[in-house]
């Protein structure tokens, strides 16, 4: 954070992608802090270790980038074959070996209720994250108009509380096997050293 541009009042509002709690609390110091980016879907929730709890203490919306977990959420994929030979996923842990059939089970689980509403596997996944609260916004991010209208509907898919808590049954918190990149560098403050494709 270029702490000389605030007094200068250049900077109005302020966001943060994948900070640790430390950072979070220190930027806050400085500057109100409007958003923080950072992965959360079914399939990855780290965030709510410690980082969720503070930014809204600190009453920092949550812009969730991934939320259909590098696409595994919206059901499509059940083979490593239907990623181009070039995909970064195909490097990834979570698409790998016995963690890709291990996912593949759990993500056959989130489809039964997609099913039995009659909606896609990734609105009821995204469904599942706008529940979470007024202040998350997720943003998933697609190269086909007709997954944006999908994604799109999904906000206004309601989800009761006992369908949230079947969710946690069927694919609970830990679940998904494989860490969330390859190669990981995980360090004291909890952030991660490896670039992070946003797809």
């Amino acid at each position: 954070m270029n702490e000389r541009l605030i007094p200068q009042q250049n900077t109005r509002y302020l966001g943060l992608c994948e900070a640790s709690v430390e950072s979070v609390e220190r930027a806050a110091v400085i500057h109100p802090i409007t958003a923080l980016q950072s992965e959360w879907s079914l399939w990855t929730r780290d965030l709510e270790d410690a980082v969720l709890r503070v930014a809204r203490r600190l009453g920092i919306g949550i812009v969730p980038y991934s939320p259909l977990g590098r696409g595994f959420l919206t059901g499509q994929i059940t083979s490593t074959q239907d990623l181009a030979p070039d995909d970064f996923r195909r490097s990834n842990p979570r698409f790998q070996g016995d963690n890709f059939q291990r996912n593949l089970e759990l993500v056959a689980q989130v489809r039964r209720l997609a099913e039995e509403k009659q909606v896609t596997t990734g609105q009821v996944a995204l469904a599942w994250l706008l529940a979470q609260g007024e202040d998350v916004v997720p943003i998933p991010g697609t190269k086909r108009r007709v997954y944006l209208e999908q994604n799109a509907a999904a906000y206004t898919l309601t989800l009761s509380l006992q369908e949230l808590r079947r969710l946690e049954m069927l694919a609970p918190k830990g679940a998904w096997k494989g860490p969330r990149y390859a190669n990981i560098d995980q360090g004291a403050s909890g952030t991660y050293g490896t670039s992070r494709p946003r797809s």
